[in-house]
């Protein structure tokens, strides 16, 4: 089985502040990040797959490029995340913003013919988040 992964890049800022922990609960786990901040995001997706014989490939590249900008980086890019509906009652870290759009891609990609295979999400290039289905 092959995987083909592409990447995206947007811009976007968040605030990361939980209503589960008060004030002090909140500056001790976020510290500076509960003010609004920023990111250059970088999203890689991969999908799985066969080739066909006819075509060569297992996947449109267009349609998957398509799909991700219309389901998740068009929608976030050069937003505040916390005030985003895909984003309601949760705080938008590295680690659920992954989850959030692995949630929305699978079932789009899934109506597209593709396997949603592996997502990276990274705030920096120094860290990052990755979910493989297994």
């Amino acid at each position: 089985m092959l995987s083909l992964t592409r990447r995206f890049t947007f811009s976007a800022s968040h605030r990361l502040v939980s209503g589960r922990l008060d004030a002090a609960g909140n500056a001790s786990t976020f510290g500076a990040c509960q003010r609004v901040h920023g990111h250059n995001y970088r999203l890689e997706v991969s999908v799985a797959g066969e080739p066909d014989p006819a075509t060569g490939f297992f996947c449109n590249v267009l349609e998957l490029e398509r799909t991700v900008r219309e389901q998740v980086v068009d929608p976030c890019d050069h937003q505040l995340l916390n005030d985003l509906p895909l984003f309601a009652g949760l705080v938008p870290t590295m680690e659920m913003v992954a989850q959030v759009f692995w949630k929305v891609l699978q079932p789009a990609l899934a109506a597209r013919g593709m396997r949603l295979s592996g997502l990276c999400f990274a705030e920096t290039d120094e860290h990052w988040v990755r979910i493989e289905d297994r």
